[in-house]
């Protein structure tokens, strides 16, 4: 039986290195009420995000748990400038594409809300994870689009958990995103890098 795992790194401090999506803010009221809904219908050790750090990852570029010969710092340091330029460059080829949210998933370690991943997404997510190497570790980015909103504080039988259609966000439009240093998880406390456009607002904005 599949069983909920705890989530040891939940608000500690970490340094990890991410290229994200941000919902907009009708987006975020949509999930945060499918939220709210969740806990008042749920008794499971949940863990809820808060509204501000709900995001999609696109690629992880330098893992939190990843142990290179290095501090994760120092990768960034020694890599990061060249890692922007790619991740800047590859948005940038990359048309804007909608996110239909249409499915609530409960797995071992969350609990999320799904799309489809678009060619769009797969091809920027492929063409990333060639590009970056260090140490001989590449991003192994996840093959769906998902936003989590819950992770779990004990361990225990997998919760059912359920939400009506007309309260999951459907045609999100992914037109820019974010680089970012995360540096409490889950992006409790996290430094802007850089904000990527897609190809339909060709440009980055640098906001270091």
């Amino acid at each position: 039986m599949t069983r909920t795992k705890i989530d040891a790194l939940w608000f500690k401090r970490c340094c990890a290195f991410h290229l994200q999506f941000f919902p907009d803010g009708a987006t975020l009221s949509k999930l945060s009420s499918l939220q709210d809904g969740i806990e008042r219908h749920s008794d499971a050790p949940l863990l809820r995000l808060p509204a501000a750090s709900l995001h999609m990852t696109i690629v992880t570029l330098v893992n939190a748990a990843a142990k290179f010969s290095i501090p994760n710092e120092e990768v960034w340091r020694l890599n990061g400038e060249r890692w922007k330029a790619v991740t800047d460059r590859l948005a940038e080829q990359t048309p804007a594409f909608d996110l239909d949210f249409h499915e609530l998933t409960v797995s071992a370690a969350a609990v999320f809300v799904k799309a489809e991943e678009p060619p769009e997404l797969r091809r920027l997510r492929s063409a990333i994870t060639q590009a970056i190497d260090f140490e001989g570790w590449r991003p192994t980015p996840p093959q769906i689009a998902h936003i989590t909103l819950f992770r779990f504080s004990a361990e225990g039988r997998l919760p059912e958990i359920t939400a009506d259609a007309g309260s999951l966000p459907t045609a999100v439009r992914v037109r820019s995103l974010q680089l970012l240093e995360e540096r409490v998880y889950p992006n409790v406390e996290l430094n802007v890098l850089r904000e990527p456009l897609l190809s339909d607002k060709a440009g980055s904005r640098d906001v270091c």
